[in-house]
């Protein structure tokens, strides 16, 4: 791990898995094996980039889900309980609830804060395991309503 980096409590962060300057986790954050943080915005082998002004944050809010072999590229925000499918490579920034996946990610779904996707019936859902509801607001923002 190394400096400047902010983990919150109850943080799962699985094998193989190296947490770079600029990274910053909410709780219940949870790292799949061998996922990628990257820091640095424009990286050379010939330009060394040591300085803080060299790195973009990156933040991941609380309840997200990476899956293994993912890539977050520096400078986005993941939002609360999204999830970032096995592989999936995050380029911008991920809505709160989202389920994105790809090369480049991109929205596939929506999942609740227990980690079912949900299925929604015009613009609200209702999570089948726990119950919890959610509401649409537009093409990428979902809020829980209950």
């Amino acid at each position: 791990m190394d400096r400047d980096v902010k983990i919150g409590n109850n943080v799962k962060i699985q094998n193989n898995v190296s947490v770079y300057e600029g990274v910053i986790m909410e709780d219940d954050v949870f790292c799949g094996p061998s996922m990628v943080f990257t820091n640095v915005k424009t990286p050379r082998a010939a330009y060394p980039r040591n300085t803080s002004s060299d790195y973009a944050r990156t933040l991941v809010k609380r309840g997200a889900s990476i899956g293994a072999n993912a890539t977050i590229v520096c400078g986005v925000t993941i939002g609360e309980w999204a999830f970032v499918a096995a592989g999936a490579v995050v380029t911008k920034d991920v809505p709160p609830y989202v389920l994105v996946a790809g090369v480049p990610a991109r929205i596939t779904g929506w999942a609740c804060e227990c980690g079912i996707p949900l299925k929604f019936a015009g613009n609200v859902a209702a999570c089948g395991e726990c119950g919890k509801k959610y509401e649409k607001q537009g093409e990428t923002t979902v809020e829980r309503i209950a």
